[in-house]
């Protein structure tokens, strides 16, 4: 049978050796995974070079499939081929050609080609939608790339280049890991397993404090571990371990961190926007007092946590996060389900609540402005310019989707189902404002919900 043929190009004001040697880090593999596909990398070796492997396993609803690659050709600084050795396709090869237009500008061009299973049965049911699917990812890789590259020229010019990451293996953790790689900083990651690999350390906070040699010659370091406040009922044995997992944690390594002969340069450590509490229409910044509830005390005692390494002299910046918006996780993840059976916004004054919320992409970027900008420090809020009410929201994922709902959730349901974690996590109002990103003059590439849902879900 014919072959398939795919083709998606773009130029980069970036030079050939640039771009190439971009996709030979470990990280880019990951970086390039669109966020809506779901996908457990098994197994990579070699990097990009002729007889390296590639192993995954995609999510193809409901099943999980094993996709397998091998690289049969490579050619240094210009290409290399990845051809499918079992997987979903009959036929599967695929060359990333880059080319140079001038000293610092090339394009970058993806052919692939490919014959899909069942023979004339799938090119009749499945064509379209797999050149579709196809468009709506290298259109996301490339826009991936070409922001990576842009932000890897700031890094050069950082004093900040050796970077420990706390938490690695978390939902924030992970991105964070891969885009620091992808920029060029060396990543040292923190975890609570542990690992043969040189790059992964142990620490966990229960057995006490983290070994001193983590953090030699680390000019940062950034602290997300925490217990997940969104799994799970919050019985008061789970409050406790949402509260000890954090301010004990960041107080233990703060200890260590102001002990140091050369400390670090900063410390960033997460922190919520809930420590502002539900404070209905109020346009909250950094400067605006706290709140009631379990999540601004927790948030409040965190931030607290830090001081050890403030008076030691670190610069500390409390990055005050806001719903992070990506389909691989978070509540982006868990809306997605109850919103394809056409559930859609809470009803009574709940849709008038307003939700401080980030692009997974806008929130590492914006930590990586703050880890090297010397005038930021403190509390950060880490939220979009654009604050929406939970019906703007739902509005908003409607046109982009293009799917109406016609299921609302009565408040008190989740109230009854959830208790205080509903109250607090998913009705409390909270219209927070970058302040401090705005002023120092961090430049947010999804503004709006619109334009982030249409980014992260590749609509």
């Amino acid at each position: 049978m014919t072959r398939s043929v795919f083709e998606y190009s773009s130029e980069f004001p970036f030079s050939s050796k640039e771009v190439f040697d971009w996709h030979k880090k470990e990280s880019a593999f990951q970086r390039l995974s669109p966020p809506w596909d779901e996908v457990r990398i098994i197994e990579r070796s070699n990097g990009i070079e002729k007889g390296a492997r590639t192993v995954i396993d995609v999510r193809i609803w409901p099943f999980w499939k094993r996709w397998i690659a091998e690289h049969t050709s490579y050619t240094e600084g210009t290409s290399f081929t990845d051809t499918q050795v079992t997987g979903p396709f009959a036929y599967w090869q695929h060359e990333h050609k880059v080319s140079s237009i001038t000293e610092n500008t090339c394009s970058l061009t993806d052919h692939i080609e490919y014959t899909l299973p069942l023979g004339l049965l799938g090119k009749i049911f499945a064509s379209g939608m797999i050149k579709q699917k196809l468009d709506r990812m290298f259109r996301y890789r490339h826009s991936i790339l070409l922001a990576d590259l842009q932000d890897s020229v700031i890094a050069k010019e950082s004093l900040i280049k050796n970077v420990v990451v706390v938490g690695a293996s978390g939902f924030v953790g992970t991105n964070l890991c891969a885009y620091f790689d992808s920029i060029g900083l060396s990543v040292k990651k923190v975890g609570r397993k542990k690992s043969t690999t040189k790059d992964i350390a142990f620490w966990d906070p229960i057995q006490g404090d983290p070994n001193p040699e983590i953090f030699e010659n680390a000019d940062a370091v950034v602290h997300l571990a925490g217990e997940s406040i969104a799994e799970g009922l919050w019985t008061n044995a789970k409050k406790k371990r949402i509260r000890d997992s954090r301010v004990l944690s960041t107080e233990s390594l703060c200890k260590v961190l102001s002990s140091l002969k050369k400390p670090p340069k900063v410390f960033l450590c997460a922190s919520g926007t809930g420590i502002y509490g539900d404070r209905k229409d109020e346009l909250l910044d950094e400067n605006s007092s706290h709140g009631k509830g379990f999540l601004t005390d927790v948030a409040e005692e965190w931030e607290n946590a830090c001081a050890r390494a403030f008076e030691s002299g670190i610069r500390v910046v409390n990055m005050r996060f806001g719903i992070v918006m990506s389909p691989a996780g978070g509540a982006l993840k868990s809306l997605l389900i109850p919103f394809r059976l056409r559930m859609g916004e809470y009803l009574g004054n709940a849709s008038k609540a307003y939700m401080g919320w980030i692009g997974m992409d806008d929130l590492l970027a914006g930590i990586r402005f703050c880890m090297q900008n010397e005038k930021i420090m403190g509390p950060v809020n880490f939220v979009s310019p654009n604050p929406v009410t939970n019906h703007d929201f739902i509005d908003s994922l409607e046109k982009v989707m293009d799917q109406r709902t016609f299921l609302p959730v009565p408040s008190f349901l989740l109230k009854l189902f959830m208790g205080q974690k509903a109250k607090e996590l998913l009705l409390a109002s909270t219209r927070a404002y970058p302040k401090k990103l705005i002023d120092q003059g961090f430049n947010f590439r999804y503004p709006t919900i619109d334009v982030c849902l249409k980014h992260i879900l590749g609509l």
